[in-house]
């Protein structure tokens, strides 16, 4: 089981929006996946199943990591209907905003992770979709994952808020809270190849951090939009951008698979 936290500093950046979109990747490819939706809004339970979840969800797990909490919390998406591999989701809860604290505790840290291994289903990759911040559920997911991919925008902010972010990822593998933890590197979302700032400023990240900008660039196109709205995976999508953006999240996901040879 290989565990991906994706996170992002700030909100509006698409950090939903590419989880979702690894998803559909990795369900399109065969990979058996789980997602956990830690983010209290929920956005991406609502895109995989298409309605607010109920029953068991993340917060039931945090609270209570034992086997039978997160084999229940565990929900099939109907993504997954007619595919020969699964997609599961822990649902996100407003709930768990109780349990994000700035300063979590070693403990709290450990109950996610202690929870995915007392896990019975069986899954090749598992993705963490993060709050927009880096308080403590966003540590708790790092403290789980053997990867960290930060994404951001191409804006004024955005040097700022990567830099902290990856910054955090190895601060938390040095102090041993996440001791399995590689900062894989930074996602460039919602690009628009025709704005100078945008240009400038992919320029920027790129000077700045060099191969940790990862590609591709995820370009800002309508059909991440629709497919979300419809609630259908993006490789099922048939508007004018759809291939584009499948060729994009097929390849950003062989680039998270591939780091599976780092240590």
């Amino acid at each position: 089981m290989f565990i991906v936290s994706v996170c992002s500093l700030k909100g509006g950046v698409g950090k939903t929006s590419v989880t979702l979109g690894l998803a559909s990747a990795a369900l399109h490819q065969g990979v058996n996946t789980l997602v956990i939706d830690l983010d209290p809004q929920g956005d991406t339970t609502l895109g995989l199943l298409g309605e607010p979840a109920t029953g068991p969800d993340v917060a039931e797990v945090l609270t209570s990591p034992r086997t039978e909490t997160v084999d229940r919390a565990i929900r099939p998406t109907p993504w997954s209907k007619g595919e020969s591999s699964h997609l599961d989701v822990i649902p996100g809860s407003a709930r768990s905003s109780m349990m994000d604290s700035p300063s979590p505790s070693p403990r709290e840290l450990r109950r996610l992770r202690d929870a995915l291994d007392k896990r019975t289903h069986q899954y090749d990759l598992v993705l963490i979709d993060c709050p927009p911040s880096l308080n403590g559920l966003t540590q708790t997911a790092l403290a789980a994952s053997d990867r960290s991919l930060v994404v951001a925008e191409p804006g004024f902010f955005a040097v700022t808020a990567a830099d902290r972010a990856l910054k955090l990822a190895a601060e938390m593998r040095e102090e041993d809270l996440a001791p399995r933890l590689i900062p894989l590197g930074l996602v460039v979302n919602r690009y628009r190849p025709r704005s100078v700032e945008h240009q400038y400023r992919l320029a920027e990240l790129r000077d700045l951090f060099g191969d940790i900008v990862l590609e591709p660039v995820i370009e800002e196109r309508v059909g991440l939009q629709q497919a979300q709205g419809g609630a259908v995976p993006l490789h099922r999508y048939e508007g004018a951008s759809g291939k584009r953006l499948t060729e994009d999240f097929d390849a950003l996901l062989r680039t998270v698979l591939d780091s599976r040879q780092l240590s």
